[in-house]
């Protein structure tokens, strides 16, 4: 590694494109100057080709930022051996790619770590093989705010829930590794810690009753009420992606990444923008079991879920110079929820239906 010349900036490779945030990614990196070509790696199917679902992911999103003259589709997974390319198409792109952006990752967030380490674990290991093969390439990958709830050996031992999940030990060990790599100068490596990621500024659709975070006020618009507590950590889809793009194509790139709220929320912003009562976490709890059984509520809400959240909204750390006044909360939410179809308790549609 010390033979080799620094990273250069001209053609980045994006794993996970055909994902939300990997094709907002793609998009963002087309427009930058110094960026020649974006490889944008997808997983195809039976029926819908690589190229196809990476389209059918722009439309979804209405991703209008966007060069194609720049971007290459193509069929490269990193839980593949080579990434599932032949070889003549592999070798060119480790003697040609300079920045390497993995945001593919497993959405089962029922999967305990032994499911996931075979495909998410080792394929991690491939991807940074690759980054020091034939030159020195500059990986970004996305772990999650989820690592930090694993502050001692003894979370390790709680059941699996929506905050203590496989999806997220499988994170907090990738992040280690790859904190432990840049540390002996093993390789060039930024962790971005990402929280959840919500629609763009200018957009605001987003998946929608996907993380967590939709979960909860789905259940508190069931129920008529959110608990007085915290609000949890999120961050604008295309505010991570220019954050990504904006520290990987610098001389010095941050080795760790914490794009979250600079200025934080109460439940109090979601309560007013959904119409509900804003209670005490106890009588939040007592109204929910009187219309779900605590067995069912209890992987979400847990005993204490403001400690939860606490744990997970960690201080921002950015570049020097990134631009956080578009972070008006309540502007935010207006536009989020005016996207998301929640269901209540019994199944039926009801709130805020999409747009």
């Amino acid at each position: 590694m010390a033979d080799m010349p620094e990273p250069r900036h001209e053609v980045a490779l994006v794993f996970g494109a055909n994902g939300f945030v990997g094709a907002h990614l793609v998009a963002e990196l087309s427009t930058r100057d110094d960026v020649t070509t974006v490889y944008a790696g997808v997983r195809g199917s039976t029926d819908v080709p690589a190229a196809d679902r990476f389209e059918e992911t722009v439309a979804r999103y209405d991703i209008t930022n966007i060069d194609r003259s720049k971007i290459t589709v193509i069929e490269a997974v990193p839980t593949r051996t080579r990434f599932g390319l032949d070889e003549a198409t592999f070798v060119h792109l480790r003697e040609t790619v300079d920045q390497v952006f993995n945001s593919a990752s497993s959405t089962d967030y029922d999967a305990t770590y032994l499911d996931l380490r075979r495909d998410w674990f080792e394929s991690l290991l491939r991807v940074v093989q690759f980054t020091l093969e034939s030159r020195r390439k500059h990986l970004t990958y996305m772990g999650s705010i989820g690592a930090f709830l694993y502050c001692n050996p003894e979370d390790f031992l709680r059941p699996d829930s929506w905050w203590y999940s496989g999806y997220c030990q499988m994170k907090w060990i990738n992040g280690r590794l790859l904190r432990w790599l840049n540390a002996d100068a093993l390789a060039s490596v930024t962790l971005c810690e990402s929280p959840y990621v919500l629609g763009s500024t200018t957009v605001g659709k987003d998946p929608g009753r996907v993380y967590s975070f939709w979960r909860a006020i789905e259940l508190g618009n069931s129920v008529g009420a959110l608990w007085d507590g915290p609000g949890m950590n999120y961050a604008p889809v295309d505010v991570l992606t220019q954050v990504l793009a904006d520290n990987a194509l610098a001389d010095s790139p941050l080795a760790y990444l914490v794009p979250s709220n600079p200025e934080p929320y109460s439940n109090a912003v979601l309560a007013d923008a959904l119409g509900l009562d804003l209670v005490p976490f106890d009588e939040f709890v007592r109204r929910v079991n009187q219309h779900i059984p605590p067995a069912r509520t209890a992987a979400l809400l847990g005993s204490d879920v403001n400690d939860l959240i606490r744990r997970s909204n960690a201080p921002s750390v950015l570049p020097a110079g990134t631009d956080t006044s578009w972070w008006d909360h309540t502007a935010l939410f207006a536009k989020y929820l005016a996207h998301i179809e929640f269901r209540d308790i019994t199944g039926r549609r009801t709130g805020l239906v999409s747009a």
